[in-house]
């Protein structure tokens, strides 16, 4: 399972075509965020669930062996696994789950047990919510003037 891409232009298109479960899916996706987003990947499947909720419309599509990606119309950070149970009622068969998320999903997934095993990647450019600050194009701050890239000088407070 992945869970989400974010891609607004899909997402209008298929609420635009009227997207339900049990049409047919033949679309270029994702790579639109930025650098780190990469190349839009095309998906062939089957649409197994669309529909609107908490402000943006959501797109889940079955391809492959038993893979199901949720399209989602903006950047969502899944925090616990059973909040995606209302679009994939059989969260608990898939073997794999790749979701993007910093640090929010630890309780939902490491602190109850649900995932066996986490693997933390993040891609090489920077990207929106990087923790990798010093790698972004900062034009109007001077990163030495920060900790933990320079050395400020700390005012002493005193009592």
């Amino acid at each position: 399972m992945i869970a989400t891409i974010a891609d607004a232009g899909a997402t209008a298109s298929l609420k635009a075509a009227g997207a339900k479960a049990g049409d047919a899916f033949d679309m270029e996706i994702g790579g639109r965020a930025d650098e780190s987003a990469g190349d839009p990947v095309r998906i062939q499947g089957t649409v197994s669930a669309a529909g609107e909720g908490y402000g943006q419309f959501w797109v889940c599509v079955r391809f492959g062996r038993n893979n199901v990606l949720i399209l989602s119309t903006y950047l969502v950070q899944v925090m616990e696994p059973f909040s995606l149970k209302a679009l994939v009622p059989d969260i608990g068969a898939f073997d794999v789950m790749a979701i993007k998320s910093r640090v929010h999903f630890r309780r939902g997934f490491d602190d109850n047990g649900f995932a066996k095993t986490i693997l933390l990647v993040e891609p090489d450019e920077p990207f929106l919510g990087t923790t990798r600050l010093d790698k972004l194009p900062y034009k109007n701050v001077d990163l030495a003037q920060f900790y933990p890239y320079g050395n400020p000088a700390f005012l002493e407070q005193s009592s």
